[in-house]
């Protein structure tokens, strides 16, 4: 009987030193928090600072348009169901541009507005949060908004 304490003690102990990091205070740990701001833009936020944020959204190659969208973005023929294209009126005339789809699931919605063969902007809805985010081919994230 001794034995048997015995050995479910040491187990407990063996057990209760495997934490799978080696050093516990040296582990970093990233707290990541979302924040609406006053004018309904939503940011993530860490707990260095709020700037490392915003230069997120200027990274270089973080909001482009891909070859793949192109590809597989389907012409629309009545554009006018779209809530985005009231939004984009304040960056640029979406009736200057052929409108395509190239998603549009439950998730979000992708919309290409192409100038003959190439895209010039993109608009990227985020259904469940209501974010929309208005993307150029040359100057990258040109709006984002709460809609």
């Amino acid at each position: 009987m001794k034995k048997n304490l015995f050995l479910i003690g040491a187990a407990a102990l063996l057990l209760s030193g495997c934490t799978g990091q080696e050093n516990p205070e040296e582990a970093a740990v990233q707290d990541y928090t979302e924040e609406k701001a006053a004018d309904g833009e939503v940011r993530s936020l860490t707990d260095d600072s709020t700037e490392n944020t915003e230069n997120q959204d200027k990274v270089p190659g973080k909001h482009k348009i891909y070859a793949q969208e192109v590809e597989h973005a389907q012409p629309v023929s009545d554009p006018s169901g779209y809530e985005e294209l009231e939004h984009t009126k304040k960056h640029f005339i979406p009736n200057d541009y052929e409108v395509r789809v190239a998603n549009d699931n439950s998730g979000n919605r992708v919309l290409l507005f192409m100038d003959g063969d190439q895209p010039a902007y993109k608009t990227v809805l985020i259904k469940n949060k209501g974010l929309l985010k208005i993307i150029s081919t040359d100057e990258g994230l040109i709006g984002e908004t709460k809609i």
